[in-house]
């Protein structure tokens, strides 16, 4: 069903993978979806280390030569990819809800023409594909994923020089002209000056724009690989917790994506909303 990319036009200060593992994991939890997670960014693999512990790259679950992006090259290059088979090349996190495809080891340019082919595959396997991308223009798998993807999240922050270059960079409005896309703030402080509203306010933008708020908790989780573990904890959270504003922030960005890429929230919610 959907494709969803992860993206920035920045690099190293947006929070991409952490905004993706949060809402992912949401979605995985409270809706009664297939979820896929995956990344292209073959040079430092934190998608991975963020939900599997104690594992080295290369051994066990963790070889990229028989699981992953890399494994489903070969299926594609032989003709032999079927959607069914995607999941056989994943890492399961949590049982039938949410899987983890491995990323590549290798670089961009010599996949990049048989990567939309698989994650086409997986379209039709699963409701929900989210894929992590480089960030800016430069790289052919980010360019091929972004001209694929049924909706594009453009991760930014509150930090001013970064607004002014995508709202004001030509290149960022050439490329997402034709697509369908959201904003999410990551790391996101209500009390800044530079709030939801005053940023729609000063670049006029009327795309939905969500926020994953900081929170400790939370990216103790992702240092300790217990992003799962810390959802799970929180699921039936009540206001007064200090979690509460953060969760609930994360389940608006879950409900936002899914709405974009056309599922109706209400058919496959456990919560009924």
């Amino acid at each position: 069903m959907g494709q969803i990319a992860f993206w920035s036009p920045v690099g190293g200060q947006a929070g991409i993978t952490a905004n993706m593992s949060a809402v992912a994991t949401v979605i995985s939890i409270e809706y009664m979806t297939k979820t896929l997670i995956s990344h292209t960014q073959w040079e430092n693999p934190v998608l991975e280390s963020t939900f599997i512990r104690d594992k080295v790259i290369g051994e066990g679950d963790m070889n990229y030569s028989t699981s992953g992006i890399d494994a489903l090259e070969r299926l594609v290059r032989s003709k032999k990819l079927t959607p069914e088979l995607v999941r056989d090349f994943t890492i399961p996190i949590l049982t039938n809800r949410l899987d983890l495809m491995t990323g590549t080891t290798k670089p961009d340019g010599s996949i990049s023409d048989v990567v939309n082919r698989i994650f086409d595959a997986a379209k039709q396997f699963y409701d929900v594909s989210l894929i992590d991308v480089e960030n800016g223009l430069d790289n052919s798998l980010t360019n091929a994923v972004l001209q694929n993807s049924d909706v594009i999240v453009v991760n930014l922050n509150q930090n001013l020089s970064v607004l002014q270059k995508f709202f004001r960079g030509s290149e960022f409005n050439e490329v997402l002209k034709d697509q369908e896309y959201i904003i999410v703030l990551g790391q996101y402080d209500r009390n800044s000056k530079y709030n939801v509203g005053n940023i729609k306010r000063t670049f006029k933008c009327d795309k939905p724009m969500y926020t994953i708020p900081h929170n400790t908790g939370f990216m103790d989780a992702i240092n300790d690989a217990t992003v799962v573990e810390f959802f799970l904890k929180n699921k039936n959270i009540r206001s007064g917790n200090d979690n509460y504003h953060f969760i609930e922030e994360v389940r608006g960005f879950a409900k936002g994506i899914l709405s974009a890429s056309g599922i109706d929230t209400k058919i496959y919610s456990e919560r009924g909303a």
